[in-house]
Order: C-alpha cells, then structure tokens, then sequence
C-alpha cells in the first residue's frame, strides 16, 4: 500500500501546545506520552503525519470499489454482472460502520471492473463515498441511478 505524507508546520506556544500556521492548537500530551521536551517559545515546529492508503479502486487485490453501503455494493455487483463480469461483496468491520468491497475473483477481469466502474466516460464514472462528507450521500452513484 502506497505511503503518504502531509507536513504542518507550526510553533511552540508552552505547556505542551503547538500552534499550527493554519491556527489549529496540538497538545502534545494527546499524541505522545514521552515525557514533555524543553522547547523554548516560539521554536518552529514541523509536524509530519504519515499514513499508509488502502487500495480499495485499483484492484492489486482483486478489490476493485469499496462503500459504505451495502444496497450500493449490491447494485454495483448487478450492473458488473450485466458486463459479464463476476463479482463478489466482502464486509469488513470498521470503528462505527461497515465498508461493503466488490472483489472480482479473476484477476484478468479487474481492469475491465476498474474502468466500468470508475475510469471510463462510458462506465459509471462512480467517486469514492469517502470523497464525501462523512453520511452524505454518494452523489456520482446517485447521479448514475438516476440516468442523469
């Protein structure tokens, strides 16, 4: 899974507080229990947060979309079927909800799935629910149902 990496860059107010250029205040004591580094005032500061992005479009696991609604995921399965492409709907457990994943089992139909699904100006040019405000509605899946 590909690495990314966001930097802030900020300064050391005191007691453990760290403002962020774009205003936002970090306490130290909420993201590391080492002890509290002697940092004199107004020392620039650079926050570098990392994360590790989960291939749930391009298929290197034969996972090829993924939703938080498993109606969606139904759907989608029926409409890649239509294509003569087989399909399956994974669950997977998240803090708070459930992600439905549409896995295509033969790894040389991936790349069809991937562009009907998302890539080709004839598929269903779906974008991701996570592009979304979080509980809002997927717009483009809407938009596709609805023949608009």
């Amino acid at each position: 899974m590909p690495k990314n990496s966001i930097i802030m860059h900020g300064f050391y107010l005191s007691e453990g507080k760290i403002q962020l250029k774009n205003g936002m205040t970090l306490n130290w004591s909420r993201f590391s229990d080492a002890a509290l580094p002697s940092i004199p005032y107004g020392t620039g500061i650079e926050v570098t947060l990392t994360y590790e992005e989960v291939d749930y479009l391009h298929g290197s696991t034969g996972v090829v979309w993924a939703t938080y609604h498993l109606h969606q995921a139904e759907i989608i399965k029926a409409a890649l079927l239509a294509q003569s492409i087989a399909c399956e709907v994974r669950e997977q457990s998240l803090p708070g909800s459930r992600l439905y994943m549409l896995c295509i089992p033969e790894a040389r139909e991936v790349a069809a799935a991937v562009d009907f699904i998302w890539r080709e100006p004839s598929g269903l040019r779906l974008q991701p629910d996570w592009w979304y405000p979080a509980g809002a509605e997927n717009a483009s899946f809407n938009k596709w149902l609805n023949g608009r």
